[in-house]
C-alpha cells in the first residue's frame, strides 16, 4: 500500500504559474482531462469561468492547456493570461426587448393552436366511437356468416346414381355384371375394366394395361395436366355416359371415340396454356401456325401411340372406319381449346332443341359439348375432391404467369399470384362458363340436372360465401388498421398539446425573468 501511494505521488504532474507578478502551484495527474487543468487555471486566477485563458512559455510561446504540459521550475514558470469578457448593458436590453416580443409572438400563436389542438382531439374521439359501433356489426356480420356456411356444409351431400351394365350379345368376350357408381373412382389407380365395356366391340388385341402405360409414359409431371387429370376425365364421361343411357342410343364407335379422346385429351402437355405457347413463339406455336398449338400437339402425341401395333387398340377395323374414328378424336380433342368455347355452346344451342339421334351433325356436336363438360367437371365433385384440383390448377397458373413476368410477355390477371384467390378464381368461372355449360346440356338430358347441375350451383354458393367472408376478415383487419390509426393520431396530438403547453410554461417563466431583470437594470 506504501509503494503503490508513493508511485502514484510520482506520477503526479506539478508546475509553477505566473500570474500578477506571483508564483502559484498546480499539480495534477496525468489521468486529468484538458477541462480538469483549465479548471484549476481559473481556480489560480479566480476569474470567471466564461474567461478566456491563455498559458505562454518561457519562450512566449502559446502552449495548449492540456494533462501533457511539461513540467517546469519557479524559475521557468508558465505565465497565465487572462481575458475577462465584457458585458454591454445596453446591447443587452435591445436583444432583451427584442426576445420578449419573440416570446410574445409565440404564446399567441401557441393559444390558437391549442384550440385548434382541442377540436382535432374531440374529431377523433367522436370518429373512434363511431368506429367502435361499425366493429360490433362487423362481429353480428361474421356470427351470420358463419351459420350460414355451417348449413351449407349440412346440406351439401354428393349423389350417387346406380346404373346396372348388361352384356351384349355381340360381346367378343365376358363382361362382369357390377353396379356402376356415379363418381366412383380413385386418383392413384386406373381402373381399367371401366372400359371394356365399350372398347368390346373393337375386338382388342392388345391389352388395356399396355395402353394405359403407353398413355402415362407421355403425360408429364405437371401439377394439374397430369395422367390422373386424364383418368378423372375419362371416368366422368363414362358416369355420364350410362347418366345420360348413351349407352343405348350412340354407337360403340361413337363411344369408343369419346373415351379415347377423353384419355388422350392433354398427352404431353407443357404446363403452360396456348397463350403462353403464341407469345413465347414456341416451337408448338411456331409448327401449327398459332391455331390451337397444345391440342393439335396432343392430336399428334395419340395418334404416334395408336401407330404403334402393341398399342393400337383400333388394329381391328378397316380403313374407312378408322379414319373416321382418327377424325372423330381430332375433332374433340380440338373442341377442348377454351378460346373455342363459346362457338361450340353455340352450335349446340341450335340444334339442343330439335335434336336428332339419326343426324351425324347433330351426334358430333353433342360429342364436343360433353368433353368438355368432362374436361373442366372438377367442381361437380364432392368439395373435398375439388378443392385440391384447384389448388393443383392454381400452381400450375402461378408457375406460368411468374415465368411470364421473367420473360416480360403478357400476364393474364386470373394467373396472377398477387391478384387471385381461390374464391376470385373459381365464382366467375363456375358463374359464367360451367353452369351455362351445363344448363345447355340438361336441356337434351333433364336427368343430370341434381347430379351435376345442382353441385355447380352448390360450388357457387359455396365461394360466393368463402369470398363474403374473406372480404369482411379484409374489411376487418383495415378497419382495425383506421382504428389505431386514428389512435395513434389522437396520441400524437395529445403529445402535441402537452408539448404546446409545457412551452407556454416555459415561456411564461422566461417573460417573469425578463421583466424582473428589466426593473433591475432601470
Amino acid at each position: 500500500m506504501g509503494r503503490s501511494h508513493s508511485s502514484s505521488a510520482q506520477k503526479r504532474k506539478k508546475l509553477y504559474i505566473s500570474y500578477n507578478d506571483s508564483i502559484e502551484t498546480i499539480a495534477f495527474s496525468p489521468c486529468c482531462t484538458s477541462n480538469d487543468v483549465r479548471e484549476l487555471l481559473i481556480a489560480v486566477c479566480c476569474a470567471p469561468h466564461n474567461s478566456s485563458l491563455k498559458l505562454v512559455d518561457n519562450q512566449g510561446h502559446l502552449v495548449p492547456i492540456s494533462p501533457t504540459l511539461e513540467c517546469n521550475t519557479p524559475e521557468k514558470p508558465y505565465e497565465l493570461l487572462v481575458t475577462t469578457a465584457r458585458r454591454d448593458s445596453i446591447m443587452e436590453i435591445k436583444k432583451l426587448v427584442a426576445n420578449m416580443g419573440q416570446i410574445f409572438e409565440r404564446i399567441v400563436e401557441c393559444n390558437g393552436n391549442h384550440e385548434d389542438l382541442i377540436k382535432k382531439i374531440e374529431y377523433l374521439e367522436s370518429q373512434l366511437q363511431v368506429e367502435g359501433f361499425q366493429a360490433i356489426e362487423l362481429e353480428k356480420c361474421k356470427n351470420d356468416l358463419m351459420k350460414l356456411k355451417c348449413k351449407i356444409s349440412d346440406e351439401f351431400s354428393l349423389t350417387r346414381v346406380q346404373v346396372h351394365v348388361t352384356t351384349p350379345s355381340s360381346a367378343k368376350r365376358d363382361v362382369p355384371l357390377y353396379p356402376k357408381s356415379f363418381l366412383l373412382y380413385h386418383l392413384r389407380k386406373w381402373n381399367g375394366i371401366c372400359y371394356e365395356f365399350i372398347y368390346s366391340p373393337f375386338c382388342l388385341k392388345v391389352s388395356l394395361k399396355i395402353l394405359q402405360k403407353a398413355v402415362q409414359k407421355k403425360y408429364r409431371n405437371n401439377p394439374f395436366h397430369n395422367f390422373r387429370h386424364c383418368f378423372c376425365v375419362a371416368q366422368m364421361m363414362y358416369g355420364m355416359v350410362h347418366s345420360c343411357n348413351l349407352q343405348n342410343k350412340l354407337s360403340r364407335k361413337d363411344l369408343g371415340i369419346l373415351l379415347t379422346a377423353c384419355i388422350c385429351h392433354d398427352l404431353d402437355h407443357p404446363g403452360f396454356n396456348n397463350t403462353y405457347q403464341i407469345n413465347a413463339r414456341t416451337e408448338l406455336a411456331v409448327r401449327y401456325n398459332d391455331i390451337s398449338p397444345l391440342e393439335n400437339h396432343h392430336c399428334a402425341v395419340c395418334f404416334e401411340i395408336l401407330a404403334d401395333p402393341e398399342t393400337n387398340i383400333f388394329a381391328n377395323v378397316d380403313k374407312e372406319e378408322f379414319k373416321e374414328i382418327r377424325q372423330g378424336i381430332i375433332d374433340l380433342i380440338l373442341a377442348t381449346d377454351m378460346a373455342r368455347h363459346g362457338e361450340i355452346v353455340q352450335h349446340f344451342k341450335s340444334v339442343a332443341k330439335n335434336f336428332k339421334w339419326d343426324d351425324p351433325t347433330h351426334i358430333k356436336q353433342l360429342q364436343a359439348i360433353m368433353i368438355k363438360c368432362c374436361d373442366i367437371s372438377n367442381e361437380v365433385r364432392p368439395f373435398n375432391v375439388a378443392e385440391p384440383w384447384l389448388e393443383c390448377l392454381l400452381e400450375e397458373y402461378f408457375t406460368q404467369s411468374d415465368r411470364e413476368k421473367c420473360e416480360g410477355l403478357p400476364v393474364a390477371s386470373f394467373m396472377d399470384r398477387n391478384k387471385v384467390t381461390k374464391p376470385t378464381a373459381q365464382i366467375g368461372f363456375i358463374k359464367y362458363v360451367l353452369i351455362p355449360l351445363y344448363e345447355t346440356l340438361c336441356e337434351l338430358f333433364p336427368e343430370i340436372e341434381s347430379t351435376m347441375l345442382q353441385p355447380l350451383k352448390d360450388a357457387y354458393v359455396y365461394y360466393e360465401s368463402k369470398k363474403l367472408e374473406d372480404d369482411l376478415a379484409k374489411d376487418d383487419h383495415n378497419r382495425n388498421k383506421t382504428c389505431q390509426a386514428l389512435l395513434d393520431e389522437k396520441h400524437e396530438l395529445e403529445r402535441r398539446l402537452a408539448g404546446a403547453e409545457k412551452t407556454i410554461s416555459n415561456l411564461a417563466v422566461v417573460v417573469t425573468n425578463s421583466d424582473n431583470t428589466s426593473t433591475k437594470i432601470q
